[in-house]
């Protein structure tokens, strides 16, 4: 499969009894964010009213949105919610201007972010020691291998850990943009990369995603055969500095 070099954006994070610390490794332009963002909606939405209020609905929805990536689910939480307030409280937690930008995926999907914000929103997260960040972070390490790209060996072969303790969000459209946060629970320590990419599809690659399109399985495996080795280079230099933070 043809397949150019995607921008990619990189950056580490670590929270610590010191507190919470990043680092932009590389810098590239602001991307939309696809599914890498579902955990920090799901965190954000369980505090937003009325799901606050109701925290078996808000599993309901948040837990499949986390573990399997599910739209819909994600589409009601943005929905019950109320999207623009999620997205300001996140704003607010990670000192961002993050906004949804243009049109035709949900807006959920379209929220611009860079490699940076992203470890900034995903420190605070981390940091929080409350029962439904942690829960949703459980839920991040229930991500299945073929949505995971392989990064939780790559958090092993670096920091020696079990692959149990590594959770994993990756956001992926139309052989574009792959993108991936990686939470790993070492001695004491929360470490995190955060990676996007951006590449301009060839007229093979869109019709070759376009073919796979509802055949969510399918589409994860194409985004890793044009993009994996990347991702995972990425994130194995973002976890490396991680621990020297």
């Amino acid at each position: 499969m043809t397949q150019g070099v995607p921008a990619i954006g990189i950056a580490a994070f670590a929270v610590d009894r010191e507190g919470s610390r990043t680092l932009e490794l590389a810098s590239a332009p602001p991307v939309r964010a696809a599914s890498v963002i579902k955990p920090l909606l799901a965190w954000v939405a369980a505090t937003s009213h009325p799901l606050a209020e109701d925290l078996a609905t808000w599993e309901t929805y948040a837990r499949p949105a986390v573990t399997t990536s599910d739209n819909s689910a994600t589409a009601e939480i943005w929905s019950r919610g109320d999207g623009e307030r999620l997205l300001a409280t996140l704003n607010a937690h990670g000192d961002l201007g993050w906004r949804v930008e243009g049109h035709g995926e949900h807006p959920s999907l379209r929220v611009l972010v860079t490699a940076g914000e992203l470890a900034h929103a995903y420190a605070a997260f981390a940091a929080d020691a409350g029962d439904v960040a942690r829960q949703v972070r459980q839920w991040m390490r229930e991500v299945p291998p073929v949505q995971a790209f392989g990064l939780r060996g790559v958090a092993r072969d670096v920091l020696a850990v079990d692959e149990g303790a590594v959770g994993v969000k990756c956001g992926w459209f139309g052989g574009e943009r792959v993108h991936a946060v990686v939470i790993v629970e070492s001695q004491g320590s929360l470490l995190g990369a955060a990676v996007t990419t951006n590449r301009p599809p060839g007229a093979g690659t869109s019709a070759i995603v376009r073919d796979a399109a509802g055949d969510d399985m399918r589409l994860a495996v194409l985004h890793d055969e044009l993009v994996g080795d990347h991702i995972r280079m990425a994130v194995e230099r973002a976890l490396r500095a991680a621990g020297k933070l």
